[in-house]
């Protein structure tokens, strides 16, 4: 890529085109849809550094950041304003090279706003932003980077110390929680609790929720259809076919493991393997031994989903120290249950309903309660789950808040027994009953979901 063909991703150059025009551009994956996620005030690009963007593939950071530039060309000289996709940039030397070229194209400006698109498919990407913000007038810039994997992300990025500036530096975009999913849907919100709110409301206290309840049931039965996947919401309010979309993520999780190196029959071992196990606890050597590879090459396919924000490894925890017992059992889920429908059509496995939704809940737990996902989704700090030597199970573990996902009718003194004996309190997520009079909480999981 040359810079008079970069001039074409950035047409806000040009004193010919209007701000009218360019803002519907720019934003036309958010508008003129029927679900619309906000991506407005995401990013702070009031002061300096390098943030850097991580997520799967489809879940909006293009769109993110387009509309991140549409809020600054209303207000900043256009020329500071630069977006460069990187499908056609080579390597460092070319990347720093078109940073060198921006400098002097916008030298007159007193700060310049970098959007860079999926930057691994640079090799050594950090040595040009290293360069130029060391070298050049660029030291006080603002960068935005996107990825798709925490993996390189994560290793190239800690090879900028000191040059990621005084903002936070890391967000993670994930897949709509029905908390954010509702936020579009039922205005306004009773304000969120934390997992420590919850545990002291009483039933009194719940009334606020209990007159929205009708309308949570009904948008939770539509999540449940949807995810919270952007493009797969979308089809679903509009009644489209959903295989194309199917095919697309299909291509990504191939494509995804073929650039690491690895080997697409082996990925569909593992996915055939834990596709079948989902909601179950397995061990690495169990599970590697079955399908009859090696433990160490399970594990490597595991991290590699993990590290690309598809797969979630939940690890039993210690009670006491809040810290995962390493040798004892995981359990898998997927960021999001349309990937158990690109498993069910493309590897033909049978999922339960009570198998989707018992994913769809953790996914949900994990990210609105977890704020330590910058990593990638296998490396998970205060979160988990809990079983003793007698097999007794807690679905989840958060910050010591035990959790039980139970999906009967009707919750029995028995159902928190397992809470009950081992943590004296905690929080029980049924289908539909509702007691806030006891130390333990049973919450019906529209409700529960809505809250946090």
């Amino acid at each position: 890529m040359d810079f008079s063909t970069l001039a074409l991703y950035n047409p806000w150059w040009s004193t010919d085109s209007d701000s009218e025009s360019l803002n519907t551009m720019l934003t036309k994956g958010i508008k003129g849809k029927l679900f619309q996620r906000d991506y407005m005030n995401r990013l702070d690009l009031s002061s300096n550094g390098v943030t850097i963007v991580r997520g799967p593939r489809q879940i909006g950071k293009s769109t993110l950041m387009k509309a991140a530039i549409a809020s600054l060309i209303g207000m900043q000289p256009r020329r500071a304003v630069m977006y460069l996709p990187l499908d056609t940039v080579s390597s460092f030397s070319q990347l720093r090279t078109l940073l060198l070229q921006f400098l002097q194209f916008s030298q007159k400006e007193e700060k310049r706003y970098i959007f860079i698109v999926e930057i691994m498919m640079v090799d050594r990407w950090q040595r040009a932003i290293k360069e130029v913000r060391d070298n050049t007038q660029m030291s006080e810039e603002v960068f935005v980077l996107t990825g798709s994997s925490a993996w390189d992300l994560k290793r190239d990025s800690e090879r900028l110390p000191g040059r990621k500036g005084d903002i936070q530096s890391d967000h993670v975009l994930l897949p709509l929680t029905f908390r954010e999913y509702l936020s579009h849907r039922i205005e306004p919100l009773p304000p969120r609790k934390s997992l420590n709110d919850i545990l002291t409301l009483s039933q009194e206290e719940m009334m606020e929720w209990v007159l929205i309840e009708e309308k949570l049931k009904v948008e939770w039965t539509q999540y449940q259809r949807s995810g919270g996947i952007p493009s797969v919401i979308e089809a679903c309010f509009t009644g489209k076919d959903t295989m194309p979309l199917i095919q697309v993520f299909w291509d990504i999780l191939i494509g995804d493991i073929e650039r690491l190196g690895l080997s697409r029959s082996k990925l569909i071992q593992v996915l055939t393997y834990i596709g079948r196990r989902i909601t179950s606890r397995l061990s690495w050597n169990g599970a590697a031994s079955e399908i009859e590879i090696d433990t160490k090459t399970f594990q490597k396919y595991v991290e590699a989903l993990g590290k690309n924000f598809v797969l979630i490894t939940m690890k039993a925890l210690d009670i006491h120290t809040g810290f995962p017992a390493e040798k004892k059992q995981k359990k898998l889920y997927f960021c999001d249950r349309f990937f158990l429908d690109v498993l069910m059509q493309k590897l033909a496995i049978q999922l339960s309903k009570s198998a989707i939704i018992e994913n769809l809940f953790a996914a949900n737990c994990l990210f609105a309660l977890n704020h330590s996902l910058e990593n990638g989704l296998d490396e998970l700090i205060g979160c988990g789950y809990w079983y003793s030597r007698e097999g007794h199970e807690v679905d989840l573990l958060i910050d010591k808040v035990p959790i039980e996902l139970k999906r009967q009718n009707h919750i029995q003194r028995s159902d928190l027994s397992t809470i009950g004996r081992t943590f004296k309190r905690g929080i029980v997520v049924s289908k539909q009953t509702m007691d806030m009079d006891q130390m333990i909480k049973v919450i019906p999981i529209h409700l529960f979901l809505a809250m946090i």
